[in-house]
């Protein structure tokens, strides 16, 4: 599957419109921007590869959400470009508590 950062920036726009509240797949999928009929199997493989990114996280519940690196780029443009993992060592991410 390729990926579409296209898709990857629409997800993180209308994740930032969600304000306090998480989102899940159907929430996400029915406020996309210029993605029509997105199958929700394509919008959860994006959001994976956000959350490699650090951009996004995710609980137990499978609600995603912004992380504050996701809100620099949504405020920088959605520029996907500009996002590069830290040359630190990150703890593992996994689910929001």
């Amino acid at each position: 599957m390729k990926r579409d950062k296209a898709l990857m920036a629409d997800i993180l726009k209308t994740l930032s419109t969600f304000g306090t509240s998480y989102g899940d797949i159907e929430k996400i999928q029915t406020n996309l921007t210029i993605q029509d009929n997105t199958p929700p199997e394509l919008i959860q493989h994006h959001l994976r590869l956000l959350h490699d990114r650090g951009l996004v996280a995710v609980d137990i519940h499978q609600f995603w959400r912004l992380t504050d690196q996701g809100y620099d780029v949504v405020e920088s443009g959605n520029n996907l470009a500009d996002t590069t993992l830290p040359d630190a060592p990150q703890k593992a991410r996994g689910f929001d508590n």
